[in-house]
């Protein structure tokens, strides 16, 4: 009993040592931690206070430099042209998106390139002098996710049960090219408020000038009233027939209620069994609301498709400011000023340092 006494006291001992050892550990691993933390917070201090000292004592400079950038920035923005813009909303018909992209490319680098004014009037059939302040064309497709979901849908309908399984939207979008919309935007950069009324009707036949589209379209056109003129006179040959069977139903219905019997308004051809009906004017009824349906439809497509392109939305009568503060140079010259005035100051710093090095 005694022997044991002193085994337990060492195993207590030595647990003691352990906890010891475990918590030192742990407390030098926070020591450290906190020191790596309070050297960055030092360092930052440092630097903060290295930067204000900076500014302290070159605070003239800085000044000196905003004031005189500021004011030749205020006064180059007063003596340079404003900058205008208006956007054109359009349908393009019969694939003529090409020909829009191909012709706005052309005046965009006769006006933001070439810089041919002269050019431009006699395409768009403006004087020189308005189209010496047009400075660039620009066109986008008019599209947001719902109309790309919408064309999806079509697409995924026409596809087998392999090839819908395959596809996804997202594949389907990227796979997309600006021709493949049909609503696009074409926006005109002036410096001219006042041009954009000028533009309205020369700029649209300019953009859709195109004898091979025009002949698809005349062809187009002229088959659809063919075919309009077709389901007409089906209507009024249709339309004809029932009210001839009507009748007949009526007359033989009177007939029959007058021999005290019979089965109603049914008609016979030649050996035909009595209640045989022949002819059900249901069937004519439907079919007439089918052609015109198809008629309404085809209407409607012939409104639509009267012209290559078609225009949503105009030109607004006057342009409107697109100019963003990055374009003013009141604010970019005190900006670049700051930045060169630090670089320069802090080179000269540096130069000194190094020279005091050797």
């Amino acid at each position: 009993m005694s022997q044991e006494l002193p085994k337990k006291n060492n195993d207590n001992k030595s647990e003691e040592i352990d906890l010891l050892v475990l918590f030192n550990l742990i407390g030098n691993a926070f020591g450290k931690v906190y020191s790596f933390f309070e050297s960055i917070v030092k360092t930052l201090y440092k630097l903060l206070i290295s930067i204000l000292l900076h500014f302290f004592r070159s605070a003239k400079w800085y000044a000196i430099g905003l004031v005189l950038s500021f004011v030749m920035g205020y006064v180059l923005d007063e003596y340079s042209d404003k900058q205008y813009g208006a956007n054109m909303f359009i349908n393009t018909n019969f694939n003529s998106t090409r020909q829009v992209y191909e012709n706005i490319r052309n005046l965009n680098q006769l006006a933001s390139i070439d810089k041919d004014s002269k050019e431009i009037a006699k395409q768009l059939k403006l004087t020189e002098e308005e189209a010496s302040h047009i400075k660039g064309f620009f066109i986008e497709p008019d599209v947001d996710q719902n109309i790309q979901l919408k064309m999806y849908n079509e697409f995924r309908s026409g596809l087998d049960s392999v090839g819908a399984s395959q596809s996804n939207f997202k594949d389907y979008v990227d796979g997309l090219k600006k021709y493949n919309f049909g609503s696009h935007k074409i926006g005109v950069l002036s410096t001219n408020k006042n041009i954009y009324k000028n533009l309205k009707t020369n700029f649209v036949d300019f953009i859709r000038e195109n004898p091979y589209l025009d002949s698809l379209k005349q062809t187009n056109l002229a088959n659809l009233r063919s075919r309009i003129k077709d389901i007409t006179t089906q209507e009024e040959i249709l339309d004809s027939l029932k009210n001839s069977y009507l009748a007949i139903r009526i007359k033989e219905s009177e007939k029959s209620v007058s021999d005290g019997g019979g089965n109603g308004t049914n008609l016979y051809m030649g050996n035909a069994q009595s209640n045989e009906l022949l002819v059900d004017e249901s069937k004519i009824t439907n079919l007439l609301y089918v052609l015109a349906s198809e008629k309404t439809e085809l209407e409607n497509e012939f409104y639509l498709k009267q012209n290559v392109i078609d225009v949503v939305s105009n030109f607004p009568v006057s342009g409107y400011d697109i100019s963003v503060w990055t374009d003013y140079k009141k604010y970019t010259f005190p900006i670049a000023c700051f930045i060169l005035i630090f670089i320069m100051l802090n080179g000269l710093q540096l130069s000194r340092f190094l020279k005091a090095q050797k």
